[in-house]
């Protein structure tokens, strides 16, 4: 089983947190959540790993500081094409296993007469979340994921992506059998630069516009706290 790598270098004087999430384009309205992540400080260097192994599961949706966070109450390894249904037993929403599905798709219905926060995740940790599905419905997961790289100042594992990021996305993409990537964070002169090693896939924006956004998105985080 191939394991996949990315590698962070910070060059700059900030501590930033590097996160990996995934997007699945063929399952829309899902919620991606930050999937792996690790925070490096200045002059640091530090990488995420995983495997290619798949999850179903049930997320609480929780507010904690202001902040969107999924907490997973249940994983249980699967395989795709596989269903599940989600019931309330033992006074507890809970998974079972229900038969099998379309090939390259995670099938959980809801039967729990609540409603519940279905999600699939990879090598251990939840991914997406298809958030407040009725009973008597389903969240169907197509799985042909998109990864993304992006940089935040503040994150908390299961933290929803929605904007929060200081800088990117970049757009990960494992061409003729890769299964690791380096990116790194830098100052050139006035200019912020985050950028895949070795490619020309990057952003950038002036060091001031960064900072301006670390500080309005601290603001927003006083106020919403």
């Amino acid at each position: 089983m191939a394991t996949y790598k990315i590698n962070f270098s910070n060059e700059t004087k900030d501590t930033w947190t590097l996160c990996v999430y995934q997007e699945l384009p063929d399952s829309p309205g899902l919620d991606s959540v930050s999937w792996k992540q690790t925070t490096v400080p200045q002059s640091g260097f530090s990488g995420v790993k995983w495997n290619i192994e798949y999850l179903a599961g049930i997320a609480d949706y929780q507010q904690e500081g202001g902040k969107g966070v999924y907490t997973a109450s249940q994983k249980l390894d699967t395989n795709l094409g596989q269903k599940w249904k989600c019931l309330f037993k033992d006074s507890v929403q809970q998974l079972f296993e229900d038969g099998s599905t379309t090939e390259g798709q995670l099938l959980i219905e809801n039967e729990s007469e609540r409603l519940a926060n279905l999600a699939i995740g990879m090598d251990g940790d939840i991914a997406l979340v298809k958030s407040d599905v009725y009973s008597g419905n389903n969240a169907q997961f197509t799985v042909k994921p998109k990864y993304y790289v992006a940089l935040f100042t503040d994150l908390v594992q299961g933290e929803i992506i929605s904007g929060n990021q200081i800088h990117g996305p970049l757009e990960i993409v494992f061409d003729g059998g890769q299964t690791e990537k380096s990116y790194v964070a830098k100052i050139e002169g006035a200019t912020f630069i985050f950028e895949e090693v070795g490619t020309s896939n990057r952003v950038e924006a002036s060091y001031a516009q960064v900072e301006d956004r670390i500080r309005s998105i601290n603001y927003r985080r006083r106020v919403l706290a």
